[in-house]
């Protein structure tokens, strides 16, 4: 795997796609970085899919069993690219459908930490995953908080529009996992404190300015000097770190697995 952003495989297709929002092109890198070493030749369910944009750049070429979301709007795209054998609208948190063991792998993608009813949709991913199977998820953490560069209303509100539930540490989330009959397999690592900043500063101008409206001189900036403060700030990502020790970053790729397995 690469050491820096701008040495990643993803990097230049992710800022071809998402450079109107640098945020999203640069926290891919550390998702599809571990997600495309993920084995799915088997059942698997993309959980909170979204518009499939991540899977199909994770796992180019393959065909997945299902993914769900509870956005119509987002599964109608996922369904144009044709990467799902059936896609479903679905509230997480509440009862999925599929029967119980359907799947080898659940896979979701920087989405747990935006479900209000974490430990509902937990334990559905553990009714709907199968024995032996892998339960592999992705999510920002306490530190990301902790480590905040910006002042605390402002962290307030990002975290008020994102909507951002749950910051967890490493032993949060093997509780609550263990309460859904899972438990920890791998933890890996990502973002150390200049990756981390960097995102969250990006991450509460732009998402505030196309969430919620919030006025941005730094977004003001990005969109009327294009040349200038877009070449600047992809300079400045690619060339930072992302890669950290398994319980020292911003985030966490973790693999779980039935805790009886």
């Amino acid at each position: 795997m690469s050491e820096t952003i701008g040495e990643s495989r993803f990097w230049n297709e992710l800022w071809t796609n998402y450079h109107v929002a640098p945020s999203i092109a640069f926290c891919r890198v550390p998702e599809l970085e571990y997600a495309s070493q993920l084995d799915v030749s088997g059942r698997v369910l993309d959980h909170c899919c979204g518009d499939g944009r991540f899977a199909s750049l994770a796992w180019p070429g393959k065909k997945l069993t299902a993914g769900c979301d509870f956005d119509k709007g987002s599964i109608d795209l996922a369904n144009e690219r044709k990467i799902y054998s059936r896609t479903d609208v679905a509230d997480v948190s509440k009862r999925l459908p599929y029967e119980d063991g359907s799947f080898d792998l659940v896979f979701d993608n920087s989405a747990l930490e935006h479900v209000k009813d974490v430990d509902a949709a937990l334990r559905e991913v553990a009714r709907v995953l199968a024995s032996g199977g892998t339960f592999a998820f992705n999510v920002l953490n306490n530190r990301y908080f902790e480590w905040w560069p910006l002042d605390e209303n402002s962290k307030k509100a990002y975290r008020d529009w994102q909507p951002f539930y749950h910051a967890w540490s490493l032993q949060e989330w093997r509780d609550h996992l263990a309460q859904a009959g899972l438990k920890v397999v791998t933890v890996q690592g990502y973002f150390n404190t200049a990756s981390a900043q960097a995102l969250a500063q990006l991450d509460c101008e732009f998402s505030g300015h196309f969430i919620s409206k919030r006025p941005s001189k730094l977004v003001q900036r990005y969109q009327k000097w294009p040349l200038i403060f877009k070449r600047y700030w992809r300079k400045r990502l690619e060339n930072l770190t992302w890669e950290t020790a398994s319980d020292e970053g911003a985030g966490y790729f973790i693999k779980a697995a039935h805790a009886d397995g």
